[in-house]
């Protein structure tokens, strides 16, 4: 069993980025015909689970990404563009496509795992996106472009602030290590490893 590493602030970044893209994505939220219908279409009148590899599902994910890039790709949170899954499918999967994913060889995905019946699965969802038919919209004609403008520059000016805070907390992260003495712990001349004041990781030096 591994040790977690402490977060470092910019690990965010992705998930910061991600929600300036949701935030202004439309949501549809199903009716329950809806969702019975697109459940019938994906062979789960019976019984839920993962969409990718038959696990157990947690989660609903969207067969098409909304974020791409660090901008929409123009789909959206439609009944017909979410599919169950589990969490290791929806984590492994991320932004990509569905396709390239489910048959590569990523970690997590079900090619890698060894999935049985990855074929019949492959097919369910290929008549579940032919079903829905879903195209992207052209989500920046339906704004003004100042609007758009404003809101990437927004996001700018966060990450930046995450990136100084990040540079502040390694810093003040050294600060505390030098004062309690878990210095003690990293440094290690004889090894030649030092703490980087940069990022707060243990190095080894050349």
């Amino acid at each position: 069993m591994k040790f977690r590493k402490p977060l470092k602030i910019t690990q965010r970044a992705s998930s910061v980025t991600n929600s300036f893209v949701q935030a202004v994505i439309p949501w549809v939220p199903p009716s329950p015909t809806q969702q019975s219908e697109a459940l019938k279409v994906l062979g789960m009148e019976d019984g839920i689970v993962c969409a990718y590899c038959g696990g157990v599902a947690s989660d609903w994910d969207h067969l098409r990404p909304l974020v791409r890039n660090k901008r929409p790709t123009g789909y959206i949170s439609d009944y017909k563009n979410l599919v169950p899954a589990c969490g290791r499918c929806n984590q492994s999967k991320g932004a990509q496509d569905w396709r390239s994913w489910i048959s590569g060889g990523a970690a997590g995905s079900p090619t890698s795992r060894g999935v049985a019946d990855l074929s019949n699965r492959i097919a369910v969802l290929d008549r579940f996106e032919s079903w829905g038919a879903v195209s992207p919209l052209p989500l920046e004609e339906l704004a003004a472009p100042e609007l758009w403008s404003k809101h990437w520059e927004n996001l700018r000016r966060l990450e930046e602030a995450l990136q100084e805070a990040q540079r502040h907390a390694t810093v003040l992260q050294a600060e505390v290590r030098k004062t309690s003495g878990t210095n003690s712990r990293c440094i290690a001349p004889e090894l030649s490893i030092t703490l980087d004041t940069h990022t707060g990781d243990c190095r080894k030096t050349p």
